[in-house]
């Protein structure tokens, strides 16, 4: 199969993967409460981490830490962020937050969020089974690229038609419910 198909074939099936997906809502989410550049090189270099780990690694990583164990901590960071939105008091709701800090929590958010994730699995699947490294990287990288980018685009849209009380309760809400979903789904 030639490299072009492949990446198309990598691209097409991770963007149509990553579209609403959990992921996707939290971009949403952090993009429309801070400002978006920073959201999008952390989601993305997060969930470009967990692929390359995908790609190089495959199925060896899941191995060595059980799934129960990466669900758990996805879960703890999401309630614990969902909590930490809740209750942080903002200084006259301009107070700007340092783009560093919205970059660390939008990478360890997204890249603990995609492990073991259909994306992940995908990536892996389709190295496997092309024996193409590379134009699968490729792909999935575009993908969720273009995937994250909307998911900025339509955060930062957002945070103009709403207030920004209403993002933060509806943002908190959003970290929470996923938590607690992760949390339920290891235990079961």
């Amino acid at each position: 199969m030639s490299w072009l198909l492949i990446v198309g074939t990598a691209f097409t099936l991770i963007a149509l993967a990553e579209i609403g997906d959990k992921t996707q809502l939290m971009t949403v989410s952090l993009a429309s409460k801070y400002r978006s550049i920073p959201v999008f090189w952390g989601v993305f270099l997060g969930m470009a981490t967990i692929t390359v780990l995908g790609v190089a690694i495959g199925t060896i990583l899941f191995s060595l830490i059980p799934m129960v164990i990466v669900k758990l901590i996805a879960g703890v960071l999401f309630v614990i962020f969902g909590i930490y939105t809740l209750t942080s008091e903002e200084d006259d709701g301009e107070s700007v937050i340092d783009d560093r800090h919205v970059f660390r929590n939008s990478f360890l958010l997204s890249a603990v969020a995609e492990f073991g994730d259909k994306t992940q699995l995908a990536v892996i699947g389709l190295t496997a089974r092309y024996a193409a490294p590379i134009p699968v990287l490729i792909g999935a990288l575009g993908g969720l690229a273009l995937v994250i980018g909307l998911g900025t685009i339509l955060g930062e849209r957002i945070s103009h038609w709403i207030e920004r009380e209403k993002i933060e309760l509806g943002s908190s809400i959003l970290f929470l419910a996923l938590g607690i979903f992760f949390i339920v789904e290891a235990l079961l």
